[in-house]
């Protein structure tokens, strides 16, 4: 999105002339446009040429458009778009869940995006689904640098390989070159639609629900203090759900 053109007063103060700048979208305790990373992740975020649309751009854009807040939307490796965050060239990253690693640098913002976490088990699979023989005996793959690989390794998951994407856990799973992933349920139900495979191909165990929200790093908030509450009373307004979109 375009930001709005900038108004600057020239004034004279104590024989020193000096130029005072401020937006005319924004009040001077909100920023003129915000950067946001993300990762390509659909259907939550999806960018196809000068395109970008998803469930979770559009939530975005809902609570923007409510805070009448300009800000653009960059397209990077997840990797990066979470240091970038950290080290202040990107304003926040999205949509991302909370884990403490990312709390040392970043704010979450209220959760308004629904994510639900599930384990997944090819049907032929003799493995015990309960949660202490995942963690021992389980090969499990997770994608890099997301949540889910996160709390795998926080929770006691003993033998974890890492992949790039969701597509990849999928084909390996059906190939039984891992025994088990754990994985939000939209992505993968996406995934499986795109892979041409069937539901029924997969045991699944539900675990827990981790709604997703905005990461804002704390250099920018630093800066703009008062912007995450404007932007979280917003989200009430914005949520998305499953349930809501099919509805």
């Amino acid at each position: 999105m375009k930001s709005r053109y900038s108004l600057c007063k020239i004034a004279l103060l104590s024989s020193i002339s000096f130029i005072s700048c401020y937006s005319n979208a924004a009040s001077p305790a909100m920023p003129n446009v915000i950067t946001i990373a993300t990762q390509a992740w659909p259907p939550y975020q999806i960018e196809n040429g000068d395109k970008q649309y998803g469930y979770a751009i559009e939530a975005l854009e809902c609570v923007m458009t409510s805070i009448k807040q300009d800000y653009r939307v960059e397209f990077v490796p997840w990797g990066r778009a979470q240091s970038g965050t950290a080290l202040g060239t990107y304003d926040g990253f999205f949509s991302a869940s909370k884990h403490t690693g990312r709390d040392e640098y970043a704010i979450l913002s209220d959760t308004f995006i629904e994510q639900k976490w599930s384990f997944y088990l090819h049907k032929d699979s003799t493995l015990a689904t309960d949660l202490n023989t995942l963690q021992t005996k389980a090969v499990f793959g997770s994608r890099k640098h997301s949540n889910t690989l996160f709390w795998l390794q926080d929770n006691g998951f003993k033998n974890i390989h890492k992949f790039n994407h969701v597509d990849d856990l999928v084909k390996l799973l059906v190939n039984r070159r891992i025994d088990a992933i754990m994985e939000n349920e939209i992505l993968f139900n996406n995934a499986l639609y795109h892979a041409d495979v069937k539901s029924d191909t997969f045991i699944k165990v539900d675990n827990i629900e981790k709604p997703l929200g905005v990461y804002f790093g704390k250099r920018f908030l630093n800066q703009y203090p008062s912007f995450l509450g404007k932007f979280n009373q917003a989200t009430q307004q914005c949520r998305f759900s499953q349930d809501n979109n099919e509805s």
